[in-house]
């Protein structure tokens, strides 16, 4: 397949990257380099993927014409638009909107609880702490809204795919 051309801004740094779907995989050139992406959505949300053989859960969002991703504890806001330079942006892999539901991507316990129902939240802003494996991992939001179910509290152990938090998008006037 012939790759498509992105443009990447993230960071103040811009990219072009291309994209080729090769055998239900990708391929993805960053710059000079190819990198081999597995990329598949779980049931309960999040992206797995499987980047050139390392593992990794990815949260993804879109907030003001920004696709937000959620990686290993890390929030990162990145403006993709089509080549050309008329500024046309792609839309993200999940609709504006439509909130955020963090699921535990592994079995572990709740280490610290950062936020409420009703209370308003912003794109990484840190929502709760999950221990597994003896590492603390913090999970962030996103994308802003209103968290509307909080389903955990510290101390309490929680399975792979059980739902943490939901924040729903803020309703616009």
């Amino acid at each position: 397949m012939t790759p498509v051309r992105f443009v990447v801004t993230a960071g103040g740094r811009t990219l072009v990257v291309e994209v080729a779907e090769v055998e239900s995989r990708y391929r993805v050139r960053l710059g000079d380099e190819w990198v081999e992406v597995d990329a598949r959505r779980l049931p309960s949300g999040p992206w797995s993927l499987l980047i050139a053989g390392s593992s990794h859960l990815a949260d993804v969002g879109e907030e003001h014409g920004e696709v937000v991703v959620a990686l290993a504890g890390e929030t990162y806001r990145v403006r993709v638009e089509e080549p050309g330079g008329d500024g046309r942006r792609v839309a993200a892999a999940r609709a504006p909107g439509r909130g955020q539901r963090l699921v535990a991507p592994m079995p572990g316990r709740v280490v610290a609880v950062h936020v409420r129902p009703g209370e308003r939240v912003s794109a990484g802003a840190p929502l709760v702490v999950l221990e597994a494996m003896k590492m603390e991992n913090e999970f962030r939001a996103t994308t802003g809204g209103v968290v509307t179910e909080v389903r955990v509290d510290p101390g309490q152990a929680v399975n792979a795919g059980d739902l943490l938090v939901v924040v729903s998008p803020e309703a616009t006037s």
